[in-house]
């Protein structure tokens, strides 16, 4: 099963409500996300969260369309985002697009990254995606495919602690089974040279950065 997450961070590019959503997909609005979602004409299945980011005539119109509400308590220890990524992961979703959690508060962005080392979240595929931009981690043993166009751009981030044992094709700067230290930017900036790409590691997580080429 696939689920789409609607954060309340800078609204997602026009082109994601377009090219990101399928038809059977879980929609899970992260508390103020479905508010952006409702205004795309998107219902979400469900929202996840405190609801203290939903206006009343949003919760309004969910009410109207039925939408469940998970409600939690304000002061709670988690984030919107990780409660509804944890909700749509404990429903049985094997891949994740995250809309809206990149850009606006720069502490939110941070830790709508680290998200993505979640336990819960271990063997699924977790992608947070604006426009062009995604970004993806790399766990011990995984191998992890990337779709684009040549030129595209590729940075490598330890996260962590180093992380060993990387080994990339379809990249201009090729790794063979390397160690990328935490912390060092090594790993910034490499290319797509054709349509496809691989990213393995050995040990250790790898946020894996996947951008368009920045214009001219």
């Amino acid at each position: 099963m696939r689920a789409v997450v609607v954060a309340a961070g800078d609204a997602p590019a026009n082109e994601d409500w377009a090219n990101r959503i399928r038809p059977g997909d879980l929609i899970v609005g992260a508390d103020g996300g479905a508010g952006r979602a409702l205004a795309h004409g998107l219902v979400p299945d469900v929202v996840v969260g405190d609801m203290d980011s939903t206006p009343a005539e949003v919760l309004a119109a969910l009410a109207a369309q039925q939408v469940e509400l998970v409600r939690h308590p304000r002061a709670k220890d988690e984030t919107d985002l990780e409660l509804a990524l944890c909700y749509a992961a404990g429903q049985g979703a094997e891949e994740i697009v995250v809309l809206g959690a990149l850009g606006g508060r720069l502490d939110h962005t941070l830790s709508n990254v680290l998200l993505l080392a979640l336990p819960e979240l271990e063997g699924v595929t977790v992608r947070i995606v604006h426009g062009r931009e995604e970004v993806l981690l790399a766990r011990s043993g995984e191998r992890v495919p990337l779709l684009g166009e040549s030129g595209d751009v590729v940075s490598l981030l330890p996260l962590g602690g180093d992380v060993h044992g990387v080994t990339t094709s379809g990249l201009l700067w090729p790794l063979d089974h390397e160690t990328l230290r935490f912390a060092f930017s090594r790993g910034v900036s490499n290319v797509l040279t054709g349509r496809e790409a691989w990213i393995e590691v050995e040990e250790g997580y790898l946020v894996v950065v996947h951008g368009a080429p920045p214009e001219e």
